[in-house]
C-alpha cells in the first residue's frame, strides 16, 4: 500500500494538483486488473515440486527400484540437509536422484 501512496504523492507533484487518493486508486487497481487478464498466460510459479514426507509414503505401494542413470545429479536427500553428494543413482517411481545411503531413508 505504501507503494501506492508514494505513487500518488509523485503524481500529484508532477501534474501540480492535488487529486483526491480514492480517485487515484481506483483507476489504478482497474488498470492492474485488466492487464493481469491480458498477460494470463504469466501464472504464478506453484511450489518446488518436492514433496511432502507423507506424500512421498503414501506413494511407496509401487516398485521402488534404483537405477543408474549415464550423467551425475545431486542426491535429494543430502540437498534437503545442505550436503554436497552427487550420485547416478535415480528411483525409478519417484524420478529423484537418490545416492547409495540416501535411497532407504528417503523412502521411509
Amino acid at each position: 500500500m505504501s507503494a501506492v501512496v508514494n505513487s500518488w504523492i509523485a503524481f500529484c507533484e508532477l501534474k501540480h494538483r492535488k487529486t483526491p487518493l480514492l480517485d487515484f486508486i481506483v483507476p489504478l487497481a482497474e488498470a492492474l486488473m485488466a492487464s493481469g487478464k491480458l498477460n494470463a498466460q504469466y501464472q504464478r510459479r506453484r511450489g518446488t515440486g518436492l514433496l511432502s514426507k507423507t506424500s512421498r509414503s503414501l506413494l511407496n505401494d509401487g516398485d521402488h527400484l534404483p537405477v543408474t542413470t549415464k550423467t551425475r545429479r545431486r542426491c535429494s536427500k543430502s540437498a534437503q540437509q545442505k550436503k554436497k553428494s552427487r550420485t547416478k543413482i535415480m528411483c525409478t517411481m519417484c524420478n529423484v536422484p537418490l545416492s547409495n545411503n540416501c535411497f532407504k531413508l528417503y523412502h521411509s
